[in-house]
């Protein structure tokens, strides 16, 4: 994964080249409506409201609470360096509601590392309120594991998390195919306290890559009424 290092090395061309690169990525139809395409400036305002909702933010290991603008473009700068180096597809994606002018309604985060580093979170996700419970996120990251790391970064084993009592997450995790780890245990400090938090595993085979494709090459987009 690039580093700030690599940001500062880089030449205004090359920025702008590789802007361009991740701002072309063709997005993927998951319903009649909602597509995941990638992170814009303009969606500096939809970052800021949904990582301040109370209904949002406690499930959330990482980001700063409250959550600033500064926060927002700092977080969209590093687009760039959040790209796969071999086909500059981007590590980062938003669901949008293209019934609702497009807005950004939700994230996955994918992860480009190699399958020897097993240890943090190889994916993260959160979703707006209303777009949950409706099948969104279980077919999306099924989708992106497959096209960014296990066809374009070659990687086939996957870490992640979800805090204990949060079994929405986790039933999203195990209808991907993640199983939880009895044997292991993780806790993460969230606003001052110890939270524990379950760990989950996938393990993909070459069968289970073929079947993924299979399924990801038929699948056409699920109804969805949001009111």
């Amino acid at each position: 994964m690039a580093n700030l290092a690599d940001s500062e090395k880089r030449s205004p061309e090359e920025h702008k080249r590789l802007l361009n690169l991740h701002n072309s990525f063709k997005p993927v139809w998951l319903t009649e409506t909602v597509q995941l395409g990638p992170w814009l400036p303009s969606d500096r305002d939809v970052l800021v409201e949904f990582l301040n909702d109370p209904r949002v933010y406690p499930f959330f290991s990482g980001p700063p609470y409250p959550y600033t603008l500064k926060d927002a473009d700092a977080w969209l700068a590093l687009r760039v360096d959040r790209m796969t180096k071999t086909g500059g597809t981007p590590l980062d994606f938003a669901f949008r509601d293209m019934a609702r002018g497009g807005k950004a309604v939700g994230c996955i985060s994918i992860s480009n590392e190699s399958d020897d580093v097993l240890e943090g979170d190889d994916i993260g996700y959160w979703l707006a309120p209303d777009y949950r419970g409706l099948g969104l996120m279980a077919k999306a990251l099924k989708i992106m594991l497959y096209r960014v790391s296990v066809v374009e970064v070659g990687k086939r084993k996957f870490n992640a998390h979800a805090f204990v009592g949060n079994y929405a997450s986790r039933k999203t995790l195990e209808k991907v195919g993640f199983v939880v780890q009895e044997n292991m245990s993780g806790t993460i400090v969230k606003d001052g306290k110890e939270i524990p938090r379950w760990v989950l595993r996938l393990y993909l085979t070459d069968e289970d890559v073929a079947r993924w494709g299979e399924e990801i090459h038929k699948a056409t987009p699920i109804p969805l009424v949001v009111l």
